[in-house]
């Protein structure tokens, strides 16, 4: 007779019989750590992402954008002068102050998207011959969308700018302590795209102290390395006297574009990008009706494309496209 307690020999002839009497978590680990084994770790939840219909890769561009600003550069076209400007402003430090004026679906939004984009765009996404050169590699940029009311509360719209730029966000995020982590912390010229100002200017949350402290940001902090860009449907020296809330915040703005229609060239550019080519007669259809408004040219290529996919030889599509662009009809005025 002996005292002497017979232990499995292995880990696995424990678990075996740990599944024999189905024990449950609890009770397996007491009798692993009976035999002098190490107990199991608890499995998580594995989390099962839900599969889609189709794969996203397998996607293609649309041809033509009607409705939502262009997003991707290589379906932008034109703008070739206002680009030149932007980007030749901001070679140099310290950064200066532009100003993108133009009528509602004029494509001031589209252009936001282009300048923060194209820099970091490959070639081989963009089209043939389609500059990505404008600027040395190395900016940050910030893209802020006042019609997102999430923009129009101040402590949001600052922590939204230090995230997009990977600073640190302090607690609580206010304008002292946003100015502060700029002075110290920004070490490469950072470019603020603001979209529809007028809707910030709107907001009660964003003072006349805030605007005051964005113009000094922008004028004698973090070393010239900050550059403002908005957009409006007026002029700055306009928006301060209809304004009820004065903004010395747009008295740095030295530079001011108008966006006009797009040149013959770079209108012709957009129709003829079209996967199955337009006879010569809809092209010159398309140029005048649209006046090379980049929203009508969208509108009127893209009704002239579904016409000729459906097989459809007669010109009702001319009457669609124009019923299609009434509200924008605007445009054509050309009055800012």
């Amino acid at each position: 007779m002996t005292d002497d307690v017979c232990l499995p020999l292995e880990r696995d002839e424990v678990q075996r019989i740990a599944d024999h009497l189905d024990l449950s978590f609890k009770e397996r680990n007491e009798l692993l750590q009976a035999a002098e084994f190490q107990p199991e770790k608890e499995e998580q939840p594995t989390l099962t992402l839900p599969t889609l219909p189709i794969s996203l890769a397998s996607w293609h561009s649309s041809p033509f954008v009607v409705g939502p600003p262009i997003t991707e550069p290589r379906q932008f076209f034109g703008r070739e002068y206002i680009l030149k400007r932007v980007f030749d402003v901001w070679k140099y430090m310290p950064l200066q102050h532009i100003a993108i004026v133009g009528l509602k679906r004029s494509g001031k939004t589209s252009l936001l998207h282009y300048l923060r984009r194209i820099i970091d765009t490959p070639a081989e996404q963009l089209r043939f011959g389609q500059p990505n050169n404008w600027l040395i590699p190395g900016y940050q940029w910030v893209f802020v969308d006042f019609q997102d009311p999430r923009m129009c509360y101040q402590e949001s719209l600052l922590r939204h700018i230090l995230i997009e730029i990977d600073l640190p966000v302090p607690e609580p995020t206010d304008l002292v302590s946003f100015m502060e982590i700029l002075d110290q912390y920004l070490e490469f010229p950072t470019l603020i795209l603001l979209d529809e100002i007028n809707a910030g200017l709107a907001s009660p949350d964003l003072d006349e102290q805030f605007w005051w402290g964005m113009r000094s940001l922008g004028s004698n902090h973090a070393g010239g390395m900050i550059g403002f860009l908005f957009t409006a449907h007026q002029a700055p020296e306009e928006i301060l006297f209809d304004d009820n809330k004065p903004s010395p915040f747009f008295n740095i703005f030295g530079h001011v574009l108008n966006l006009d229609p797009l040149t013959e060239p770079e209108a012709l550019e957009l129709i003829t990008s079209s996967p199955q080519p337009f006879q010569k007669k809809d092209i010159e259809w398309i140029m005048k009706q649209s006046g090379r408004w980049p929203a009508l040219l969208q509108i009127l290529c893209h009704s002239r494309l579904v016409a000729q996919e459906e097989g459809r030889h007669d010109n009702t599509w001319q009457a669609e496209a124009l019923q299609r662009m009434k509200p924008y009809r605007y445009l054509l005025e050309q009055k800012l």
